[in-house]
């Protein structure tokens, strides 16, 4: 049954509701509105920036001339793409080949830093870990890894945790973390022959004793 009982109730009931609500009812349009347009705006905005890093980063996989000076551009204006993190991981395994240590480090860790990529931040870390035992810094390296849970990277922590393991005179734990990294890896895996070597080093270094 119609609460109201005539059709003046139910237009005088709609005026009120209306009296009531429009404020609210037009708030709540204009805002979708806005919301809207500028979720597109963002969207349209952030593929535009997309192509522009592109642009740059071929430019810096074609050319070796002023990579430095295009990385930074990528990573001052154009941090929110993977090209600013891809361009910095190749700045930096330049800087390692130029024996520029340092300048390596401060790449690796604006990747850390500043990437929005699991998978590159693994990267990076792994590299820097790496760079880190190079320069002896025994500490840093442990300290970056520890507590790192990732099974698609496992391998490759373990060989590092190995690494560390046997920069601190630790064989025994180095051992069992090399075989752990190599279990993870198939034969065929360019890091296998690498780890095996690693293994059997220590093995005959046992034996020698």
């Amino acid at each position: 049954m119609d609460i109201y009982k005539t059709e003046e109730e139910q237009v005088a009931a709609i005026k009120q509701w209306w009296k009531e609500n429009a404020v609210s009812l037009i708030a709540g349009i204009v805002i979708g509105i806005a919301v809207l347009g500028g979720y597109r705006y963002w969207d349209t905005n952030k593929q535009e920036q997309a192509q522009q890093a592109s642009v740059i980063y071929s430019e810096i996989l074609s050319s070796t001339n002023d990579k430095a000076e295009k990385t930074k551009i990528l990573q001052a204006d154009f941090s929110g793409t993977p090209y600013a993190a891809l361009a910095t991981l190749l700045l930096a395994k330049d800087n390692v080949n130029a024996n520029e240590l340092d300048k390596a480090v401060l790449q690796l860790q604006w990747v850390i830093n500043n990437n929005h990529d699991e998978g590159v931040e693994h990267i990076a870390k792994q590299r820097l870990a790496r760079l880190y035992l190079a320069q002896n810094k025994i500490e840093l390296a442990e300290a970056l890894i520890k507590g790192v849970k990732a099974e698609a990277y496992s391998a490759a922590y373990n060989e590092i945790q190995g690494d560390i393991s046997l920069a601190k005179n630790l064989p025994v734990q180095a051992r069992e973390l090399y075989r752990l990294a190599l279990s993870a890896l198939p034969q065929g895996d360019q890091r296998y022959a690498i780890i095996k070597m690693k293994l059997d080093d220590l093995s005959q270094a046992n034996k020698a004793k």
